[in-house]
């Protein structure tokens, strides 16, 4: 009986901080994608603090600090799929989204 309700608190905590962070996640999107010279992060909650692209091995291949309203220079990484997260001013990631580089 204790392990159940030690699960069943587990999940009850861990679907309440899911949703207090999904409102904030959805306020964020990384346009335009696909995208040839640059980036921008639309961020309505004010909660981006960095930006970081990783390639597809997970190499980090740049990393931004975000200024609302900034365009973020990606023409020079090589054509391919990238990932970009998007982080807290703490360095807690937000989000993570796929770019397509062309």
């Amino acid at each position: 009986m204790k392990h159940f309700l030690l699960v069943f608190a587990f999940f009850l905590l861990g679907s309440a901080a899911l949703h207090a962070q999904s409102k904030t996640v959805a306020d964020l999107s990384v346009f335009p994608n696909p995208t040839s010279d640059y980036i921008s992060v639309k961020d309505n909650s004010d909660a981006v603090g960095y930006i970081t692209v990783f390639n597809l091995v997970g190499k980090k291949v740049k990393e931004f600090e975000f200024v609302k309203g900034e365009q973020y220079y990606v023409a020079d990484l090589t054509k391919g799929m990238y990932l970009v997260q998007i982080l807290d001013r703490a360095k807690h990631t937000l989000t993570t989204h796929k770019l397509d580089k062309r």
